[in-house]
């Protein structure tokens, strides 16, 4: 007996057990139709889904067979083996760890019915013992490195001269050019986004009272960000 939209295909049957394929991909349908009302993006879904397949191939264990030591075991290898750097292994770490708060939430009945059929429960795996840590505000490598004063200084200046290069050799492009270069020195001075910054008006800046000498321009609202869309 399955129901349309899936729910029993995973029940014991009197020649077999339960089927656990079709339960975990049970709760992996529900944890995708729980983030798309959440307003996340098929490409964020499906690479977190993707983590948990992946990490169940990797262990040779399902959700409610797994132990820290396998995210012990899996991560150290995405580490030693595979190079992976600690942004992407914190990034993974979160994948994982979202779906095991999803499945072992009281709100849904994943690990009440995997009690029943299997006699074991689902449990975070990524605790404050394991995860990896986030100490400092800049995650690169040693090769990279924020600009110095005098070399951001060096480096506008080049984007100056290059729009005055353009312009007096009597080409199309100048206007282009200055345009980039203004939105260039907007996203760095600010740190914006990318879309935060292709969504700017003229109206979400004004003067800031603690910078007089920039004008109308010494403070900058940012009214469509991350977050107010779809996220990703």
């Amino acid at each position: 007996m399955v129901e349309k939209r899936g729910g029993l295909s995973f029940l014991p049957l009197p020649d077999r057990g339960p089927n656990k394929d079709a339960f975990l991909a049970e709760i992996l349908t529900g944890w995708k139709r729980q983030q798309y009302t959440k307003n996340f993006t098929e490409k964020t879904i499906t690479r977190r889904i993707n983590r948990v397949l992946d990490f169940c191939d990797a262990t040779g264990k399902f959700p409610w067979e797994w132990m820290p030591t396998d995210a012990d075991e899996y991560f150290s290898h995405l580490v030693n083996v595979r190079g992976l750097v600690q942004e992407t292994i914190r990034a993974y770490q979160s994948d994982v760890s979202l779906f095991c708060s999803y499945a072992t939430s009281d709100s849904y009945p994943w690990n009440e019915t995997c009690g029943r059929l299997f006699g074991s429960s689902m449990s975070h795996i990524i605790t404050d013992l394991n995860k990896a840590r986030h100490t400092q505000a800049a995650t690169m490598g040693p090769t990279k490195r924020a600009f110095e004063l005098d070399e951001l200084q060096q480096f506008f200046d080049f984007a100056d001269d290059e729009v005055a290069r353009i312009i007096s050799s009597h080409v199309k492009g100048g206007l282009a050019a200055w345009r980039d270069v203004t939105a260039l020195k907007v996203c760095y001075g600010w740190g914006l986004r990318h879309d935060e910054l292709r969504k700017l008006d003229m109206v979400d800046f004004s003067p800031n009272v603690k910078a007089p000498y920039f004008g109308d321009y010494g403070l900058l609202r940012v009214r469509n960000g991350k977050a107010n869309k779809r996220c990703s």
